[in-house]
């Protein structure tokens, strides 16, 4: 009996020395962020970048993380909502919201950064526009359909867009409709891994998941709001609460891919932490405060 209980103890204190935790080294305000208006970040790819929108995703500003330089890219409405950039950094793709009618038109543009430089690539639509990359080449889903220029079906690597609230996940020539929690579900907030295996997405009222890059064996990580990719075994997100009109709080909370582990990181200089964006090394996470302030925080997994 008392060699049983032994076994038990070593066993389960072998499970707690090699599960993954992360630890936050440090969190600061983003220098040139603290009058705030800064809001949603997105890493660049390289990760020495940001970009920022407003609180309704109006404009976009480029933050050096290195000079802390801000620049404005555009003014333009819905700016922020489903920008791209470029694997090369060289290419910004972001939408433009206007009105015409009482119509809400979308259309899309090019923003060659070096050349600081924006191009309309598609004109203004009631359709929904989806931009993405394919080996740094801008394609967009315009509608249900697929729109590409010069760019080879092995070039579309796998992306997620949300038509009639599933999800259809783009890759190669194919379009494939995912729904792991239901047909009846309605799916948002989703992406793929960085190494194509997984599918983080949020279902309406039912909390976020990862599954399969073909939809098989969804596993819940409970609430976690705006998803992102920390690496490709974690999740980062949000739990905010609010009393039915203003956030209360919210949380920073990071959870790994197999539902097992969940951990809030702790943000004691910030009550409300919103929409966590990972650098690409996955070693800094940036969020923005209620007030629209940039922060970051150094992580370490071990």
């Amino acid at each position: 009996m008392k060699k049983t209980v032994l076994s038990l103890l070593i066993i389960l204190l072998g499970q707690t020395a090699f599960a993954q935790q992360i630890t936050v080294r440090s969190i600061e305000p983003l220098k040139g962020t603290e009058a705030g208006g800064f809001y949603h970040p997105v890493f660049a790819p390289k990760g020495a970048w940001l970009l920022t929108s407003s609180e309704n995703y109006t404009g976009l500003k480029q933050i050096s993380l290195q000079t802390n330089e801000v620049t404005v890219l555009t003014q333009e409405p819905g700016a922020g909502y489903d920008v791209r950039i470029s694997a090369d950094e060289s290419v910004i793709l972001y939408k433009k919201t206007e009105w015409q009618d009482n119509r809400r038109l979308t259309s899309l543009y090019q923003y060659a950064v070096a050349g600081q430089k924006a191009t309309k690539i598609a004109d203004a639509t009631r359709e929904k526009i989806t931009p993405a990359f394919a080996e740094n080449k801008p394609v967009y889903v315009k509608g249900a359909k697929l729109v590409k220029s010069n760019v080879t079906p092995a070039e579309v690597t796998p992306f997620i867009n949300i038509e009639d609230q599933k999800m259809a996940l783009y890759q190669g020539d194919r379009k494939t409709i995912l729904t792991p929690n239901g047909a009846d579900a309605s799916y948002f907030w989703a992406s793929v891994s960085p190494d194509r295996k997984h599918i983080v997405y949020t279902v309406a009222r039912g909390g976020t998941f990862v599954c399969n890059i073909d939809g098989s064996r969804p596993v819940s990580l409970g609430k976690l709001n705006a998803p992102a990719w920390l690496n490709n075994q974690w999740v980062v997100g949000m739990n905010d609460i609010d009393n039915g009109e203003v956030l209360i709080s919210s949380e920073i909370v990071a959870a790994t891919i197999d539902g097992k582990t969940r951990q809030t990181l702790a943000t004691p200089q910030v009550k409300i932490a919103l929409y966590p964006a990972a650098s690409p090394d996955g070693k800094r996470i940036a969020f923005n405060s209620n007030e629209g302030e940039i922060y970051l925080l150094d992580i370490t997994i071990k």
